[in-house]
């Protein structure tokens, strides 16, 4: 039984899309619930007066994502859950696609849809990625024309959270997202709880959405600036990813490439007069770090994989015009070439 779960603050103006392409699906799921992160702008209204079939929950507060999809997957009474974000919109056959894939590969706990940008129909925004040492993600077929990408059904390294299905047996095993990250790098630490017990994640590229938006202040698209919001939450969420998940050995001994790249995005972040916002989210990952180590404790129970199976150093994800000419370009190359070799250099020892 599929639960679809719509995570949703503020999207007035999106949910009907996402819904109407949602109910269309054939099969189309047993139950809808959109979690709304207490919405002003008559978000709940439109679904109560348009889709009187949809559940809808008020969570009272924007607790963010991970806490909004947390609270759909406890009510939520299917076996497999559907996660879709408020400005996603699945084309035809999407869900069954999802579901096919699933079926044929067992191990896996979830299948990662192929979006597509909302601005771009035939550019890829997202086909899941894999989890770099440096608690990054190296993103598969970023901005990549939809013709020349690889289309492999799987496996791949995480899993981006706007489109995804996923057992609900492994969700409630890692104890869903960790709410202390709000958003951003909330991906990276689901699909690294998974895969460290061993569950497969796949990719099936046969299963599309439309990404239409992306979230406001965050999302960084076409010649949109880089925002600061997003320097301070990726100054915070890395480390806190990093001291929850991470193995400690594997961090003592990638700590000078750990220091190299803070000081390199760090100078980025100034250069784009983000200081404060770099500067804040230091501050807050200290006050965030007994969180971390208690939260540490649950997310290594029942490991099985070492972080040598797990982690990757092929280049780097970098949002498009950030390093592509000059100076920029050379700086990137050359940190890629030495996080390459230091990994290769210490990865055999890491737990």
């Amino acid at each position: 039984m599929i639960s679809a779960i719509v995570v949703n603050w503020n999207g007035r103006e999106y949910l009907p899309g996402c819904l109407d392409a949602l109910l269309a699906q054939d099969p189309a799921p047993a139950e809808v619930i959109v979690v709304d992160n207490h919405s002003d702008d008559g978000s709940r209204e439109l679904v109560a007066e348009r889709y009187p079939g949809v559940r809808v929950i008020d969570t009272g507060r924007n607790g963010g994502p991970c806490f909004a999809r947390n609270v759909g997957a406890a009510a939520a009474s299917g076996d497999r859950l559907l996660f879709v974000d408020n400005d996603v919109e699945l084309h035809a056959g999407a869900l069954a696609a999802l579901i096919g894939c699933m079926d044929r590969h067992a191990g896996t706990a979830l299948v990662q849809a192929r979006s597509l940008c909302g601005d771009a129909p035939d550019v890829v925004h997202y086909d899941g990625g894999d989890l770099h040492f440096l608690g990054t993600l190296v993103l598969r077929n970023w901005y990549r024309p939809r013709a020349e990408a690889v289309d492999p059904e799987g496996p791949i390294g995480a899993a981006i959270a706007l489109c995804f299905l996923v057992a609900k047996a492994a969700y409630e095993e890692v104890s869903g997202f960790d709410e202390n990250l709000f958003i951003l790098y909330e991906d990276n630490e689901f699909s690294y709880k998974l895969r460290m017990r061993g569950h497969a994640i796949r990719l099936c590229p046969k299963a599309l959405c439309t990404h239409k938006a992306g979230t406001v202040g965050l999302s960084v698209r076409g010649d949109a600036a880089y925002p600061g919001r997003r320097t301070y939450l990726h100054s915070k969420n890395r480390w806190y990813v990093l001291f929850t998940c991470m193995r400690w050995r594997t961090l003592v001994l990638t700590v000078p490439a750990q220091l190299l790249y803070g000081i390199v995005y760090a100078a980025f972040g100034v250069g784009r007069g983000h200081l404060g916002s770099w500067l804040r989210g230091k501050w807050e990952l200290l006050c965030l770090l007994p969180k971390a180590l208690r939260a540490r404790g649950p997310a290594q129970r029942g490991r099985t994989v070492p972080d040598r199976d797990l982690l990757v150093a092929t280049p780097m994800t970098l949002n498009p015009g950030l390093a592509d000419r000059g100076a920029s370009a050379w700086l990137r190359r050359t940190m890629d070439r030495f996080f390459a070799g230091y990994w290769r250099l210490v990865r055999r020892l890491c737990g």
